[in-house]
């Protein structure tokens, strides 16, 4: 975790892609953050990376078929930042892609850089952000969703402005400062009212938690397909190369 001279603030490394491993990494880190009482957490990715989602390997070769454990850890990992006591502030480099948006959205504030770029590229792969939905909901309204998944497209830190998926776009020189603004303007609120607040706003509306698990269930199902899992081994073994 890096040192902060603000003592108030700490952070969680977020990984470049999601897997079994990094996601129960992802959880223990929240956890220990949790039991300290951090009053702000900083979630980070490295330069040029935020986080670009599933690891494809991992779900292409997957011979079990089983990713509902793993689907609900992640899950459990990004209710975790929507309804706890700390305040959670994503700093965003690069592109965050698929997964990482979920964290992205699932944060109470966003400071994006001016290279930083979002997507939505399930639908490329005839897939759905399924078990992020309540996290996309926390910042994008159903047709900002709806727009991302089906172009499939990079959209700049202009856009993410603009449609709420960041807070604050600043070149990467202002991101310290604008993060201890941010810290200073909300460092007055007490713990038991950001848990509060932040709980009352996720039951609101729809249960995020059925959601979350009919998405879970859509995307489990998808993943096992032939045709997709055929699919993905050819993206990911692209990739690789």
């Amino acid at each position: 975790m890096a040192t902060y001279s603000n003592p108030l603030i700490k952070e969680i490394t977020i990984p470049a892609l999601l897997s079994p491993e990094s996601i129960a990494d992802l959880t223990r880190q929240l956890t220990v953050l949790e039991k300290e009482n951090t009053r702000f957490i900083v979630l980070k990715g490295n330069n040029d990376i935020f986080c670009n989602g599933l690891d494809l390997r991992w779900v292409a070769y997957n011979e079990s078929g089983n990713y509902m454990p793993d689907m609900q850890a992640y899950g459990e990992f990004l209710k975790k930042l929507q309804t706890g006591k700390s305040i959670t502030i994503a700093i965003v480099r690069g592109k965050a892609a698929g997964g990482g948006m979920g964290i992205v959205c699932a944060c109470d504030y966003v400071i994006a850089n001016t290279d930083s770029e979002f997507s939505l590229p399930e639908g490329l792969l005839g897939l759905i952000p399924g078990m992020i939905m309540p996290s996309l909901l926390n910042r994008l309204t159903p047709q900002q969703i709806k727009k991302m998944v089906l172009t499939g497209k990079s959209y700049s830190h202009e856009i993410a402005k603009e449609w709420g998926i960041a807070d604050e776009s600043v070149i990467n020189e202002n991101i310290e400062a604008t993060l201890n603004e941010v810290v200073s303007s909300m460092k007055s609120c007490k713990q038991a009212s950001v848990e509060d607040i932040k709980q009352m706003l996720y039951t609101s509306q729809i249960n995020k938690d059925d959601l979350a698990q009919l998405g879970m269930n859509i995307l489990s199902a998808k993943l096992n397909e032939p045709e997709t899992k055929e699919r993905l081994q050819d993206l990911a073994d692209f990739m690789e190369d």
